[in-house]
């Protein structure tokens, strides 16, 4: 199970291939891709055990509060840091309109991550003191294949592209909010109604 190490990882090698992870939002979809993506058959499974995340049906779509409880142990363990851009403050941040904005939840805000500079340093003495691993290489593997097709989008095409994936309409959303994305995979499945 990958966990807080597979979460570490996945900010780390977003920020060497494409810079600061912009949004909470993003970097829910991000993991729930290396969970639930199988990229050879190119459309959604029931959960790999891969990053022992969880999702449930949630306004954005997936959605797993774990992921959020592991990134807060990151950044108070000095793993991560954490930068909060305010629409209040930034009306306009790279092109985004953050008075429109919702991260994840937290409307008019945008939550930006980058590993703790110098980004090796206190990753390798944090390692040594055995408070975070270097995820298995079947993970490092999954995010760096999700991270090449995907780390690039920006959170808004992420949240749109993963919720075709799933074939989430607005109303099933609604219907299935709060329920676990392995039953709603299983479903679909059952019912015959295809997702990606």
């Amino acid at each position: 199970m990958g966990g807080v190490s597979a979460l570490f990882y996945l900010i780390r090698r977003h920020y060497e291939l494409h810079g600061d992870l912009q949004g909470r939002k993003k970097l829910q979809k991000l993991m729930f891709l290396v969970e639930h993506l199988d990229p050879e058959r190119g459309r959604l499974t029931p959960s790999t055990g891969l990053t022992g995340y969880k999702f449930v049906i949630w306004l954005y779509g997936p959605f797993s509060q774990s992921i959020y409880k592991d990134l807060d142990r990151l950044v108070d363990e000095g793993f991560v840091e954490e930068e909060v851009v305010s629409g209040e403050r930034s009306p306009r941040f790279r092109n985004l309109n953050l008075l429109l904005y919702d991260d994840d939840g937290y409307p008019k805000l945008m939550y930006i991550y980058r590993p703790t500079r110098p980004k090796f340093l206190i990753f390798k003495l944090r390692r040594k003191a055995n408070m975070i691993s270097e995820p298995s290489p079947p993970v490092k593997e999954k995010i760096d294949l999700i991270l090449d097709r995907f780390g690039h989008q920006p959170a808004w095409e992420l949240e749109r592209n993963v919720l075709e994936m799933l074939g989430l309409s607005p109303e099933e959303k609604l219907e299935w909010m709060g329920k676990s994305v392995d039953e709603y995979l299983r479903y679909k499945l059952l019912s015959g109604k295809r997702h990606q």
